[in-house]
């Protein structure tokens, strides 16, 4: 009887993960701050931003300069020279004027976009505005045409005026696009590593379960001993139980183990069920090849302690239970298998409680779709399988 087959699609190879840890973490510097009067936070500029908004500006600036020097060369201006260093010092102001307006986007990182875009919107007019008159009255002045604050000319003004107000409106846009572009990467990425810790919080949260649950067992053993009055038997099985758990405090769940370390785990486990169950044979069989394949840390535990739990004390001696390993194309697959005479009046069942749940639900979050858990029983039989993608530990 098949009492549970977990979704398994056809695996691709895995290569050895890092830990998931060490993935979406930064680098360099926290690309937010917070602002101290508000407590609000902000966005640093990255220098690729920086990089990009400069290039903006020197590009527009450049090719205005270019087309007007283009224009004054064709139309056969004398004084080109002149006209094109009078241009240069007025388009520097102007470049001043758009990082002036870059300085208050930067005071306002820590507010929306919309309100940074508003912000610039208003502003970005009267630095126009600005720029366009004073342009206007340099080249007077260069033209020697007198200036009266009253007596204005006002078609080549108001031409003037038009030209630098799109041109400033043109700026903006691209500058806004720009600002928005690194915006949502740096959501993006902030989306990324929060949701990868939130993953590896749960793996470890998953983790944490089986731990309880193996020591609840294994004291419950140690208790039976002491009832049964095999003190020196309690005594050994405390302390390879010990050695067991000093084996285990260094294993982080979010970095996959070799199927050699878990087989080696499992063995000391075992070696304390046989401490109190005399009749159980065990048998562990590792390919060569495969003692490198790589599996989330303590994944068996549940299926063993189910073993333990649901086909060795439920059957009558003697009983064994064997841990085997193969390869199938790409996929590896591990199987906790158990064989004993079931006794009347414990009846073998398929059950599904928090060890077996909690494989399943790490294997969902390490490998999404492609992995299997399959539990099978018969007579004087019970089966734990897992498929997962097969890939090696460095």
């Amino acid at each position: 009887m098949i009492c549970d087959i977990g979704p398994m699609q056809a695996p691709t190879p895995l290569a050895a993960r890092e830990p998931l840890s060490n993935v979406g973490s930064n680098a360099g510097r926290e690309p937010f701050y917070v602002e101290e009067s508000t407590g609000r936070r902000g966005r640093r500029e990255t220098w690729p931003e920086t990089r990009a908004k400069l290039t903006l500006t020197l590009s527009m600036w450049g090719a205005s300069l270019a087309m007007f020097a283009l224009g004054a060369a064709l139309s056969g201006n004398p004084h080109l020279p002149e006209s094109a260093l009078v241009r240069i010092l007025v388009y520097g102001i102007g470049i001043a004027f758009c990082y002036a307006l870059h300085r208050l986007l930067r005071r306002l990182s820590h507010r929306s976009f919309r309100t940074r875009a508003l912000a610039l919107a208003l502003t970005a007019p009267f630095a126009a505005e600005t720029f366009a008159w004073l342009n206007y009255f340099a080249f007077a002045a260069f033209d020697g045409r007198t200036i009266h604050l009253t007596i204005v000319d006002w078609n080549a003004a108001i031409s003037v005026l038009s030209l630098w107000t799109w041109f400033f409106i043109a700026w903006t846009g691209l500058y806004l696009a720009i600002e928005y572009n690194f915006d949502a990467r740096e959501e993006a990425r902030r989306s990324a590593e929060l949701r990868n810790l939130a993953h590896g919080a749960k793996l470890r949260a998953l983790s944490n379960q089986i731990n309880p649950h193996f020591l609840f067992n294994s004291l419950n053993s140690i208790s039976s001993l002491i009832l049964d009055g095999k003190s020196a038997d309690a005594e050994k099985m405390l302390t390879g139980l010990s050695t067991f758990f000093r084996s285990t405090l260094s294993i982080d769940p979010l970095i996959d183990a070799s199927l050699e370390h878990e087989f080696d785990l499992h063995r000391r486990y075992l070696a304390i069920e046989q401490m109190r169950y005399p009749d159980l044979t065990v048998e562990f069989l590792l390919p060569e090849e495969l003692r490198k394949a790589a599996l989330p840390a303590l994944i068996l535990q549940p299926l063993v302690e189910n073993a333990i739990k649901h086909g060795v004390a439920k059957s009558l001696p003697p009983t064994s239970i064997s841990i085997s390993a193969r390869r199938d194309g790409e996929a590896l697959v591990v199987t906790v298998a158990n064989t004993g005479r079931v006794g009347p009046a414990t009846p073998r069942a398929c059950t599904d409680g928090i060890g077996l749940a909690n494989v399943r639900e790490r294997l969902a979050e390490h490998y999404g779709p492609a992995q299997g858990l399959a539990i099978t029983s018969g007579a004087g039989t019970f089966e734990a399988s897992i498929t997962i993608p097969l890939g090696f530990v460095r």
